[in-house]
């Protein structure tokens, strides 16, 4: 047993999130590990769907990959001991998805949170520590280098926070950045692992989107993508451009606005609502204006597909725009 399997705040979560297969085991097995990669998942800690669980449905339901795409993810919303609990979700033998044609040599290490805006606190650097210390007690990896130190990702707005301080347990203000990213390249390389998904850039609706990809790509398959493939990027940016929005009364399943919860009284709203998810086949029965379980639980399977990052169980302005996308991508 690794010396780091061994720290008391770690969690071992191999095999116990959603998947689809398993990642390939790396050409010479832990041996082929060189670079032990930290990232941080650029979802706010307040987020609801900041945890590993989410990580893992998007990674494998929309990106498509087999697997969570860390081996190691730190949490520091989950205090053990005044140390943050650290997930081991891929076996460190496997060679996972989370830094391209880097993926042979590249051991992941995720440290949930957007540190743009949050900072890190004492219980999550003791386990960067930790976790540091005995991974090098290990002989596991030689170097360490931030997701934007590695080829083809100085774009990336990751790592933000100074891991090199955060190794020396410097607790200091740990912003501003270490370094800005480069400018979006007009042109990128597909690599190994990508997808349109994974390959847009994740910062909200100013970034380039999986539709400004499709609309300047127009002769690649977003299910076919091959690596060393050129596709264009920076210069996709508002590329696509959304239909007119129609009024909702035109919608053959006009949806509510405002937020519907359980203990919501309003039932045209409600029923509307569960129309609209019985036809897209997530059931929730009759539609009878009661926001019930049946109501609750298609609305979280809803959002367990179609937005992964915030499953709240609650109707609201997100879920509504999913939701007509969906209704209108099946003729509704």
């Amino acid at each position: 047993m690794y010396a780091f399997e061994k720290l008391p705040q770690l969690v071992d979560k191999r095999g116990k999130l959603v998947h689809k297969g398993s990642y390939s085991k790396r050409k010479n097995g832990v041996n082929s590990i060189t670079t032990r990669v930290w990232h941080h998942s650029l979802t706010k800690l307040s987020a609801r769907g900041s945890k590993i669980e989410s990580f893992a449905d998007f990674h494998v339901r929309t990106n498509g990959w087999p697997e969570i795409a860390y081996h190691l993810i730190i949490d520091p919303k989950h205090v053990v001991n005044g140390k943050a609990t650290i997930y081991y979700c891929v076996d460190i033998s496997k060679k996972s998805y989370h830094v391209g044609n880097s993926n042979t040599i590249g051991l992941g290490i995720c440290v949930i949170g957007d540190y743009r805006t949050d900072k890190l606190n004492e219980a999550t650097i003791r386990s960067i520590i930790d976790l540091h210390k005995a991974l090098i007690a290990d002989g596991i990896g030689k170097y360490d280098k931030a997701h934007n130190e590695m080829p083809g990702y100085s774009w990336k707005a990751c790592c933000i926070f100074d891991y090199n301080k955060a190794f020396k347990g410097v607790l200091s203000d740990m912003l501003p950045v270490v370094k800005q990213p480069d400018p979006v390249p007009g042109l990128y390389t597909v690599q190994e692992g990508d997808t349109f998904w994974s390959i847009a850039l994740k910062d909200g609706k100013e970034g380039v989107t999986v539709n400004d990809l499709i609309a300047a790509n127009p002769h690649v398959k977003p299910s076919q993508l091959k690596v060393g493939q050129t596709i264009k990027f920076g210069t996709a940016k508002n590329t696509y451009t959304p239909a007119p929005k129609k009024e909702q009364s035109e919608y053959k399943y006009p949806l509510p606005s405002g937020v519907l919860k359980t203990g919501s009284t309003d039932k045209t709203a409600i029923k509307q609502l569960q129309n609209a998810l019985n036809v897209v086949n997530f059931k929730c029965g009759t539609a009878d204006g009661i926001y019930g379980a049946k109501t609750k639980d298609a609305v979280t399977r809803f959002q367990k597909v179609y937005l992964p990052y915030e499953v709240d169980c609650t109707y609201g302005s997100n879920t509504k725009e999913k939701l007509q996308a969906v209704l209108k991508s099946k003729g509704y």
